[in-house]
């Protein structure tokens, strides 16, 4: 009786493998993913200075930083103070001579250097006057001012003497071919184009643009000198594309620009025509 029971016992713990072993072949035991790793850039990044708040920072010092005037020291290093950590040398290098006004600054690249600290790009506008009463003059120019930064306790300080660097050089570029040009529809066109143009310039585009246009009214002291060029490009639709070379009179000179202007086909009473849709630079 005993051997009987063992025997069954036995061919129980066969038959459980067998169905334990089709079981893990029809359906496998999933896997459990190892939870990703924190990577070396991603941790890198979590202490990196904002970039918003350390461009905002850097244009507002490199403008207090790049104007002077030794009739009135004080304001510099009070403007200065504003961005520079607790008892900072406030004169940050000036000698208190001269006078310079920046009259722009506009924040670039911010490269991140180590934990919290970085380098902000900025191209500053400068004037400086040279010489003295009636002989005085102006000059203005472009020049580069990298600003270091760091981030403490919520805000980004200038905690490093900034340096004034060169600008970027001009590169070459080929402009891409212009479409051919639809020579009937031009010459179609060309008085619908320059009446827009007038009425542009005096306030009353929406008169002369198609129905549901949207063109912001151009405002501003200016003349239409001549309309120069228009090209409607080649292509088909009831919206049309092409460039117009104007001259404006303005601030005492004539200034050329080209504009990039669709057309929009409207048609009424069995009769079809032309006018402006939309205005935008080339």
């Amino acid at each position: 009786m005993a051997r009987r029971a063992g025997r069954l016992a036995t061919w129980a713990v066969v038959v459980l493998l067998a169905v334990v072993g089709v079981r893990s072949i029809i359906s496998p035991p999933v896997r459990q993913e190892a939870a990703p790793k924190w990577g070396e850039k991603a941790e890198a990044e979590k202490d990196d200075v904002p970039e918003t708040l350390a461009q905002q920072v850097a244009a507002r010092f490199a403008r207090s930083y790049l104007t002077w005037t030794h009739q009135a020291p004080q304001i510099r290093e009070r403007e200065l103070a504003r961005d520079l950590p607790k008892g900072a040398d406030a004169k940050a290098g000036w000698d208190g001579q001269g006078t310079q006004l920046v009259a722009q600054s506009i924040p670039g690249t911010v490269t991140q250097t180590r934990p919290h600290h970085a380098r902000v790009l900025v191209d500053v506008r400068v004037s400086t006057t040279i010489g003295s009463g009636r002989k005085a003059g102006t000059t203005s120019a472009w020049m580069g001012l990298e600003v270091p930064v760091s981030h403490s306790s919520g805000r980004v300080l200038v905690t490093g003497q900034p340096a004034l660097v060169g600008l970027e050089e001009p590169v070459r570029w080929k402009e891409p071919d212009a479409p051919a040009t639809d020579t009937e529809l031009t010459e179609r066109t060309r008085t619908t184009v320059e009446n827009f143009l007038k009425a542009w310039v005096n306030g009353t585009a929406d008169q002369a643009a198609a129905p549901g246009a949207k063109v912001t009214p151009l405002g501003g002291h200016l003349t239409l000198r001549s309309l120069d060029s228009w090209s409607a490009f080649t292509g088909s639709g009831d919206r049309r594309t092409g460039l117009a070379q104007v001259r404006w009179q303005l601030g005492g000179a004539v200034l050329q620009q080209t504009y990039r202007i669709t057309l929009a086909q409207v048609s009424a009473d069995d009769a079809s025509r032309w006018q402006v849709w939309r205005v935008t630079a080339q």
